[in-house]
């Protein structure tokens, strides 16, 4: 497929695993424990990881499909390829708009989280500041290109592992196997519940693949990073959960499950340790919203679905900076409207329209070639895309309705701008 002529192949393999890894873990592994033990006790680990196969199916499908590009854009990208303008300008659409809006949320999210150690910033206009001031901050470590940004991304990864490595290899010395007892209290009812309360935990694999027009090898490193990024993730949050189940009593529908233990085990320096460990890792999600969102803007106008000025690039840094201006300018106003906490149930429909379009684009693709494709491939045939399909569909018929109403006005709002869209290619053209 076409390369992105104009960026800087600066990202390797592991800044692009650090990249997914980074958008996985926020704050659900501290924050959803509690909820599941509440629906399972112990036994919501079965569902936990039923959740981390399930989203590895879902990510070997984007690792077939990533595979055939080495162009900037992820699912925006493979399903206009597949399906064509419409239906790739409608995905882009949805996935640059929660990108956004995730953003002015994250960026107030971590001043809360950060009150625990400096109250003053978890209200009134200092609240305000501080989250515009890490937009702000992170803007412009972006504008001095990829690799300055992947730095940033590259640390508070490792910064908010170090939090839940040794939570798990300190309290497995003080777990207490009396307390995965009784294991099932209510059987296993609950398990599709709790799994698809448990599968938004794992969401966020697939920004690693949008900046794949800045990433060196991207057909062989993007497979790689995200069975490696998911292989991670789910080792750590089995871990957590079980250390958390094995060493706090109290764990069932607990509001921060994973602090108590951690205090349980460790006394207050546990407590704090963990409260720093939220901090860092929403801080780090900050950072992957800041490399990852200008992209999304710059790959649509690339292609001629946004206005052209949004796909220039640095000279000297390589960096989108109209692109990259531009989500800046958004997240802040969003982030000081506050409205952004009502429209981010957004995120959830945005997130399946981007793994139902590729997954089918995945059968798609294997019917046009001609030759079969030399690098990685699924195995089981059909069976794998389809079945990652139809359990997308499952997750979505247990979706709020209000939810996916709201998810419904904001791709019927994408319409009316992709005919503006396509009527300006077509006057450029013409002149």
């Amino acid at each position: 497929m076409t390369q992105s002529p104009t960026l800087k192949r600066s990202l390797g393999l592991a800044t692009v695993v650090s990249l997914g890894i980074n958008g996985v873990i926020g704050q659900g592994i501290f924050l959803l424990p509690g909820k599941a033990a509440g629906m399972m006790g112990p036994s919501a680990g079965a569902a936990l990881l039923l959740g981390g196969v399930l989203c590895f199916l879902i990510a070997l499908c984007f690792a077939e499909v990533s595979a055939r590009f080495d162009g900037t854009g992820g699912a925006y990208l493979y399903t206009r390829e597949a399906f064509g303008d419409f239906v790739g300008f409608e995905v882009g659409w949805m996935t640059l708009c929660v990108g956004i809006i995730s953003w002015a949320a994250l960026s107030n999210g971590f001043t809360l989280v950060l009150g625990h150690f400096i109250p003053a910033v978890a209200e009134g206009w200092v609240q305000k500041a501080v989250a515009l001031s890490v937009i702000t901050l992170l803007t412009l470590v972006n504008l001095r290109g990829a690799s300055s940004g992947a730095s940033v991304v590259k640390f508070f990864t490792v910064a908010k592992m170090i939090p839940l490595i040794v939570f798990v290899l300190v309290g497995l010395f003080f777990m207490d196997g009396g307390r995965f007892t009784p294991f099932a209290p209510h059987g296993t009812a609950p398990l599709a519940e709790t799994t698809m309360l448990l599968l938004y935990a794992y969401a966020g694999f697939e920004t690693l693949v949008v900046p794949a027009g800045e990433m060196a090898n991207p057909q062989r490193n993007v497979p790689k990073a995200l069975f490696i990024v998911m292989a991670i993730v789910t080792t750590v949050y089995m871990g957590v959960f079980g250390v958390a189940v094995g060493t706090f009593g109290g764990i069932a529908g607990h509001a921060n499950p994973v602090a108590a233990a951690s205090a349980a085990f460790l006394g207050p320096v546990g407590g704090t340790l963990i409260a720093a460990g939220i901090c860092l890792s929403v801080f780090g999600t900050n950072s992957g919203s800041a490399l990852v969102n200008p992209r999304r803007f710059f790959a649509m106008a690339e292609r001629g679905d946004l206005p052209a000025f949004l796909s220039r690039v640095d000279p000297n840094t390589g960096a989108p900076r109209a692109a990259i201006t531009t989500t800046w300018v958004l997240a802040c106003a969003l982030s000081l409207s506050g409205t952004f906490a009502e429209l981010a149930v957004l995120g959830v429909l945005a997130r399946f329209a981007q793994y139902i379009p590729t997954c089918i684009a995945l059968l798609v693709f294997r019917h046009r070639d001609e030759t079969p494709h030399d690098g990685f491939r699924v195995p089981g045939g059909p069976v794998v895309p389809l079945l990652t399909v139809a359990l997308c569909v499952l997750l979505l018929v247990n979706t709020d309705p209000t939810r996916l109403l709201k998810g419904g006005i904001a791709l019927v709002v994408g319409v009316p701008l992709y005919f503006l869209a396509r009527y300006n290619r077509n006057r450029a053209a013409a002149s």
